[in-house]
């Protein structure tokens, strides 16, 4: 990809707001520091999803970062994760230079001799979490040392969810209030640690296309079992067979509880019309997604909505 006009097949505008390839309208949005409680905090500062590609120079040492996003230098620090495109990490003086592909994310408290950026010619979509406070960095440099800066996470990782569906909130003006938020930063660092502690292993290339595919296109009715398996590049009984084993769960099972648990998302936090979530979730047909909706969830959509953001997303069950 060159050049900004280059972009121009990878983002639509969606009601105003420019859609990227991740399927996120793209914004950057600052949160107000927790003024409550003084001492050991854990607070999200900003969160957004940017596309970079050359429109600026993005480079950043991270020995002597002093931009306006880390205004308040104390006890920093940044994830960023890779949804398209690809950029590039370091760890100073001289560490190996990472590409940063999809699915790769890094973790890092600021200051720390590490370096991040664009290179010359490229495009890099990505999501982006600022978390500070002392409790924030003291774990954080946890992590840091059990684990190392880089994380592949598939875009179906609950960190992954988390930052997306706040990303989302954030848009449709359900802003958390402060303590929300900084539960919300804290949840998302125990999600890694829960990964450091117990590592899945690494789905086979081809499936992790297919996954990133579901994540993009999901909202297409058209989406079918026949195109993943042409995006994996397999017969469609080979793919459905590899899946499976892979992941637990049948393609068809997989794509029904994405839909379904991204439904239930819009459902209980936003007054968006369930008839419109149900079609833009990726149901033509609403009598249909009511009806899978109470099979796998044992409520109505209308039910949940009562419940609200209480209702519990892992009490949809596939098959």
């Amino acid at each position: 990809m060159n050049g900004p006009n280059a972009i121009n097949s990878d983002y639509v505008l969606n009601d105003i707001r420019i859609v990227l390839k991740s399927g996120l309208p793209l914004n950057e949005s600052g949160f107000s520091r927790i003024r409550s409680y003084p001492e050991h905090r854990c607070d999200i500062i900003a969160e957004g999803i940017s596309l970079e590609y050359g429109q600026r120079r993005y480079d950043f040492n991270n020995q002597h970062r002093d931009d306006f996003a880390l205004h308040i230098k104390k006890n920093s620090c940044a994830f960023q994760y890779t949804f398209s495109g690809e950029g590039r990490f370091q760890t100073l003086p001289n560490g190996r230079i990472i590409r940063m592909t999809p699915g790769m994310g890094f973790l890092l408290p600021v200051p720390s001799p590490t370096r991040y950026w664009l290179p010359p010619g490229g495009a890099w979509e990505f999501g982006f979490l600022l978390i500070s406070g002392d409790m924030a960095h003291s774990l954080v440099t946890q992590l840091v040392r059990l684990h190392g800066y880089l994380w592949q996470l598939p875009v179906t990782h609950p960190a992954i969810d988390l930052l997306k569906h706040l990303h989302r909130r954030v848009l449709d003006r359900q802003i958390p209030d402060e303590f929300e938020v900084a539960a919300l930063a804290h949840r998302f660092l125990m999600e890694l640690f829960r990964t450091h502690r117990k590592p899945r292993a690494e789905v086979l290339p081809a499936i992790g296309r297919v996954i990133q595919l579901v994540d993009q296109d999901y909202h297409n009715p058209d989406l079918s079992i026949e195109r993943m398996a042409r995006e994996a590049g397999l017969s469609r009984h080979h793919f459905s067979r590899l899946f499976r084993r892979e992941t637990g769960s049948s393609p068809h099972a997989y794509l029904q509880y994405f839909r379904l648990q991204r439904a239930l998302n819009r459902i209980t936090n936003s007054k968006v019309p369930i008839k419109q979530i149900a079609l833009e979730s990726g149901y033509r047909d609403y009598a249909y997604f009511c009806k899978e909706f109470k099979r796998l969830t044992h409520q109505t959509p209308l039910s949940a909505r009562r419940i609200g953001d209480k209702f519990n997303l892992s009490a949809i069950h596939t098959e």
